[in-house]
């Protein structure tokens, strides 16, 4: 059901796992089912029912999944749930691309595959097995099952063995392959991972040709973070790359030439040698790319894509009359961005709340020029908006409220988004409702991870000042972070001669701005290429922040306490 070209988040991966009576499609039956819908990056959907095999459930299996013939003696038989099946695959765009996905996913598929058959229906889907990608990806992990791969990703389970935990996980699996793909191997279509999927595993050991032909030793590239460039034979920049593991991040390009894309196939074709540029940090490589990238625009270099799927909300404060809005691109004008968020779920929850919560005007205008002989709309007759259009309410009046949303959303006090969601997680865990509640906790943690670091991308909040902080093994970076912008890296080597004074005179002679007054510091205008840089560093917080260590400095910290917070 695939056809043409398709972008990865424009596909929709319907992950499915079943728990059974045996092992034979044909002889055995299915004891229960789960259906999760992946779009866009996101869970959106879910489906999952015990089924009554009509067939006795072995002791060993009952010990394995803990369903026994008891829990599915009142249970619906297949036939009755295959229409129920069958609903959720279906597409309400025509143009949609389904993949069937599960972990060992020909053991799901034939199962569903025959038992639909049985009922008189047909069941043919393209399908993604993150088994094998994890052969590819992870190379290192010693055993790929469902729940070593899982660990990997510090996803945990509630249930071993039972569908709907098993589908939940392997769905959470797959985001994180999916992320990896884009943004480590330069995949962008559902076409080409399906063929990695099935690409030949090449072990480091055997040299592949082009790599013979640039005269490259893979073992001597070294595991650390940095930037690679591709060189032609006259020393044209082909492509410039970022890395986590220089080793790992090049060697790739050549493990599975001939299940590459095109794109990658032409640019290992032209390329003649291959440098790098080792940096301290996984940030310091993003930062740097993103600036070399700008300056050589070497030609097989795409637009930065990694950002694109990262939704924020907009409040168009450069307007008399702000709407709010989802958005996926920052721009140079002036309003509020808030984000990125890790779920575009989270982004349309929160405007729905803001929209019954507040007065903001709803109409597809970017501005309105306010008259009293304008007409008011729906809005204003169903109690949502105050009419500005019309002088129902004044423009003072309206910056009240937006001024409101503000708080709403970056506050944590008692009228805040995080306070309404968790009255709301604690109503439905008392009643039991523990799936409500566990969505209701993933946008609370997508919320205060965002707000943790929002000083960094929105000019409602300029005037903040940040240091963050990466620690590797044998040293520790700090980044400066003024308006949003980069002010000033510093690297300093881990030792016991660590002087902290030493240190602290370095930093206040040329970061003065550290300990001084906030209103010395007028609003920054930003430009395309800061801009570019304030993406890189606010989605690299979105996916790390819990890893190092981040400052907010205010009036009320000394020297001193920055000081303690470096070198700690």
């Amino acid at each position: 059901m695939i056809s043409g070209i398709n972008s990865i988040y424009d596909c929709t991966f319907i992950v499915c796992d079943v728990e059974t009576t045996g092992l034979s499609p044909e002889f055995n039956r299915i004891t229960e089912i789960a259906l999760i819908k992946v779009q866009n990056g996101e869970i959106r959907e879910k489906f999952s029912t015990l089924i009554n095999p009509k067939q006795h459930i072995p002791k060993e299996i009952t010990y394995l999944t803990g369903i026994s013939n008891e829990d599915v003696m009142n249970k619906p038989e297949f036939n009755e749930v295959a229409e129920d099946i069958l609903t959720f695959f279906k597409s309400r765009n025509e143009n949609e691309n389904i993949i069937f996905t599960g972990h060992n996913v020909g053991f799901d598929f034939k199962f569903l595959n025959r038992s639909l058959y049985r009922s008189g229906f047909d069941f043919n889907y393209k399908t993604l097995c993150t088994c094998k990608l994890a052969r590819r990806l992870l190379k290192r992990l010693k055993s790929k099952s469902l729940v070593n791969v899982a660990s990997h990703f510090e996803i945990k389970f509630k249930r071993m063995h039972r569908a709907y935990d098993d589908a939940l996980a392997t769905s959470k699996i797959l985001l994180n392959f999916l992320d990896i793909l884009a943004d480590e191997y330069d995949y962008e279509t559902a076409e080409e991972i399906l063929k990695f999927q099935n690409s030949k595993i090449i072990k480091e050991q055997k040299q592949p040709a082009a790599v013979k032909k640039l005269k490259l030793e893979l073992k001597t590239l070294p595991r650390c973070p940095g930037v690679y460039f591709m060189k032609s034979r006259n020393g044209e920049i082909l492509y410039i790359g970022k890395a986590k593991d220089l080793k790992e991040r090049v060697s790739s390009y050549f493990r599975h030439n001939s299940e590459l894309p095109v794109k990658i196939k032409k640019l290992i074709r032209n390329i003649h040698s291959v440098d790098f540029e080792i940096t301290n940090s996984e940030l310091s490589a993003l930062i740097l790319e993103s600036k070399l990238i700008k300056k050589f625009k070497p030609r097989f270099n795409s637009a930065i894509k990694r950002f694109k799927f990262h939704p924020f909300i907009k409040i168009d404060v450069q307007n008399d009359f702000p709407r709010i809005e989802k958005v996926y691109e920052l721009e140079n004008d002036g309003a509020n961005y808030y984000g990125p968020f890790r779920s575009g779920l989270t982004v349309n929850n929160l405007i729905k709340e803001i929209n019954n919560e507040f007065k903001l005007r709803k109409c597809e205008q970017k501005t309105i020029k306010p008259s009293s002989i304008n007409s008011s709309c729906m809005y204003f007759d169903i109690g949502k908006c105050k009419a500005p259009c019309n002088l129902t309410q004044t423009k003072h009046s309206y910056q009240d409220e937006v001024k409101k949303v503000h708080e709403f959303i970056i506050s944590s006090e008692k009228h805040s988004v995080q306070k309404l969601y968790e009255m709301r997680m604690k109503e439905f865990s008392e009643n039991m409702d523990y799936e409500r509640a566990a969505f209701i906790r993933d946008r609370i943690e997508d919320i205060k991870k965002v707000m943790s670091y929002q000083k960094v991308i929105t000019s409602a909040i300029n005037d903040k000042k940040l240091i963050i902080k990466c620690r590797n093994e044998d040293n520790f970076e700090l980044f400066l972070i003024q308006n949003g912008k980069l002010v000033k890296t510093y690297n300093f080597r881990n030792s016991d001669e660590f002087n902290q004074t030493d240190m602290l005179s370095e930093l206040t002679e040329t970061t003065e701005y550290l300990f001084f007054s906030l209103s010395k510091y007028v609003k920054h205008k930003f430009n395309r290429f800061e801009l570019d840089e304030i993406k890189v560093i606010s989605n690299w917080l979105a996916l790390n922040r819990d890893k190092n260590s981040v400052m907010e400095i205010n009036d009320n910290h000394s020297k001193k306490d920055v000081l303690k917070f470096v070198s700690s």
